[in-house]
């Protein structure tokens, strides 16, 4: 899928419910997945910051091909209360040997990160290497209805914004056991209708029942084929509380794509990854 405007994607590159399912068995889960997607979102790096052998299993493992890591900032750095600095500089340093295969770097505030943390969120990007695009996702409803409190940053720093699309989960069955705490975890913002900069980077959570995600999907489907004739580049992440569901929908979606824009059909997968 290297050389396209448009990369699908997933939270993660290895589940237990996915080997053998939806990506074939190999010894590098990574070197699976990446024969079916162009892009994933590298949760891996929110836990921990990986170390030196395992960069390099990742580096072997694509060798030759197009795939992107969109590397989310460790937990220290974003999530607690403090910002962890040093933890960034060994982060950024970690990574440094997988810069041919590195796509956004993803920013992630929670959503106690408001406008009154506007400085930390500041210092976290200006260490950031300015030289690749960085996308940040915030959470907080004030930066949604007060628009221009985050304006003069994202100018600054050239930075994409991430479009959170939690609609379908919020519009499904509350009750659904996968559901409740998510619904929490992933709040029901507004959807943010334009892009910023260069790049429009898109995580749709989706609801496990799957029943009111073909609307979601069909408003993305139309936004991404925009993108793509227009020759701007797009992430599309499939996110859904439970991991298990994720291929069969990011699968979905790219068939919808499929009947507005030329793409290729995803690789065939070992037995279907038919989950429901």
């Amino acid at each position: 899928m290297s050389g396209i405007a448009y990369r699908p994607g997933l939270p993660a590159w290895a589940f237990p419910g996915w080997r053998g399912v939806c990506f074939r068995r190999s010894a590098s889960p990574v070197a699976g997945y990446a024969r079916v997607f162009g892009c994933v979102e590298g949760n891996t790096t929110f836990y921990r910051v990986p170390n030196a052998s395992t960069v390099a299993q990742w580096r072997e493992a694509l060798a030759g091909t197009g795939f992107r890591f969109c590397f989310k900032r460790p937990r220290p750095v974003t999530h607690d209360r403090r910002s962890d600095r040093a933890v960034l500089a060994d982060f950024l340093a970690a990574i440094e040997p997988r810069e041919d295969h590195l796509g956004p770097l993803l920013v992630q505030f929670p959503a106690w990160g408001g406008p009154e943390n506007l400085e930390r969120i500041t210092a976290v990007v200006e260490q950031l290497p300015g030289d690749r695009p960085r996308a940040l996702e915030v959470r907080h409803p004030r930066f949604f209805g007060q628009p221009e409190t985050l304006e003069p940053l994202l100018r600054r720093y050239r930075l994409d914004r991430v479009s959170l699309d939690a609609s379908a989960l919020h519009r499904d069955d509350p009750d659904h056991p996968e559901v409740r705490s998510a619904r929490h975890a992933k709040p029901d913002l507004p959807v943010l209708e334009g892009m910023h900069i260069d790049l429009r980077f898109v995580r749709p959570v989706l609801h496990p029942s799957g029943e009111g995600n073909r609307p979601v999907m069909a408003r993305w489907s139309e936004r991404i084929a925009a993108e793509r004739a227009a020759g701007r580049a797009s992430y599309m992440m499939i996110d859904c509380p439970n991991n298990q569901h994720c291929p069969t929908f990011a699968r979905d979606f790219h068939e919808m794509l499929r009947h507005r824009v030329e793409l290729m059909p995803m690789p065939s997968w070992p037995n279907g990854c038919r989950d429901r």
